[in-house]
């Protein structure tokens, strides 16, 4: 456990920044508050305030002034446990930020620890570290230098709450500037990785041939179309809440040779098929998307809203608690937020089955660690050569999942019939 001295928080009118789909910090309006607090030291002490001059380098990376700072609280804070952390962050609004102050130099798994105790509450946006009078700064898009700052040694862990940074708004503009990157990369060595996850769910139907298909957040469309191709002459849909998303998505539709098919933009917890005047689906597919909602009850219900009776159901995420997800988490204080809010596959079937939904099969894919590490270095070292045998790795073992158990695979997918 990651013990904290006493700190003195205080409050400051704020700006907007967003986390991109990399994780950069673009500024922009909309910050209703921010703490500042001390945190991470075995001293009991009281810590000294942290100066301006420290401050006001950050802030401005922020898009702020230091004249924003308006109230510094006298009442000490207590700080030793996740309960505590979310106490600090109480005065913080909803568009709110968090800054804790580690001194020294905290290494990545005591502030992945503290990132850990903040969450549910609070995701972990950015890393600001003084080292030696310089400041840099540290997201999920890489490490930049921003200059000298004169103060204490140590590392701001800045955090949103997790409602704004998966609220509708920062989807949106998370995915449409990175559609593209959502769409793989054809002849790039990670292409046939990327093509055979979107077969496999696209596939898990079965043998079920479908009228109506509808990709329950398409992101670029391929899992829909891979299961459209299965069922000559189906119809089509699909929606993402990125207008960029769903544009890609058509024009990949229209280059695969899907020739009934529509797009629309909605989000999972008001999804916007059928219309009023359109009858359901029967294969209803969603891959990797209930991570990015703020609210599963929400999102399950718009899920089973658009299935007919009897309707084929395949719904798949991430793991959270596989082995590599768990190493991560335990040694990485930044991680895409869909990482912290990936669901097991248990709540959601049990979620399912109470609704009368029947469970017919289920599968891990995506064998964990150290096969992801293994990818990573075929794809940047090895130009690819690799990348078949590992797909057949993946393959042969998603055959024998059940067999090696789900904590062995970073994501989920499973089958249901919808009752009649």
């Amino acid at each position: 456990m990651v013990t904290f001295r006493r700190g003195r928080p205080f409050e400051l009118d704020m700006g907007d920044p967003e986390a991109s789909a990399a994780g950069r910090l673009e500024p922009g309006p909309g910050y209703d508050s921010a703490i500042v607090s001390t945190t991470p030291n075995l001293q009991e002490s009281p810590a000294p305030p942290i100066p301006d001059s420290v401050l006001e380098p950050i802030l401005a990376d922020l898009g702020l002034a230091i004249t924003a700072l308006r109230s510094r609280s006298e009442d000490a804070c207590q700080v030793s446990h996740a309960a505590d952390v979310a106490t600090a962050g109480a005065q913080v609004g909803p568009r709110g930020l968090l800054l804790l102050f580690a001194p020294g130099a905290p290494g990545s798994p005591a502030l992945a620890e503290l990132r850990n105790q903040a969450w549910p509450r609070f995701h972990a946006v950015a890393i600001y570290r003084v080292r030696g009078g310089s400041l840099s700064r540290e997201s999920l898009s890489g490490r930049e230098d921003l200059g000298t700052c004169a103060g204490e040694d140590g590392a701001f862990l800045a955090l949103r709450r997790r409602e704004h940074v998966l609220s509708k708004d920062a989807t949106v503009e998370k995915f449409d500037s990175n559609a593209s990157g959502w769409n793989g990369e054809p002849g790039g060595p990670g292409y046939p990785h990327f093509r055979w996850m979107r077969r496999l769910v696209g596939s898990y139907s079965g043998s079920h041939t479908a009228s109506r298909i509808l990709d329950f957040g398409c992101g670029a469309g391929w899992v829909g179309i891979e299961a459209a191709l299965r069922s000559k002459g189906a119809h089509l849909a699909f929606f993402d809440p990125s207008p960029e998303m769903v544009r890609i998505a058509e024009g990949n539709a229209r280059e695969s040779g899907i020739a009934d098919f529509t797009g629309r933009v909605g989000f999972g917890e008001e999804p916007p098929f059928p219309a009023e005047d359109e009858q359901r689906y029967d294969l209803v597919i969603s891959s990797g998307v209930v991570s990015f909602s703020p609210d599963f009850e929400g999102w399950m219900e718009g899920l089973v809203g658009t299935c007919a009776p009897g309707a084929t159901l395949v719904v798949g995420d991430l793991h959270p608690t596989s082995t590599g997800m768990r190493h991560r988490k335990r040694n990485k204080p930044l991680l895409p937020v869909r990482e912290m809010n990936g669901t097991p596959r248990g709540p959601v079937r049990q979620w399912l089955e109470a609704r009368g939904y029947v469970h017919e099969a289920s599968s891990g894919y995506q064998l964990s660690r150290p096969i992801p590490q293994a990818m990573f270095f075929n794809e940047t070292r090895l130009k690819g050569v690799l990348s078949w045998p590992l797909v057949g790795t993946n393959a042969l073992a998603t055959k024998l999942s059940s067999a090696l158990g789900e904590d062995r695979f970073d994501s989920w997918v499973m089958r249901f019939r919808a009752p009649n």
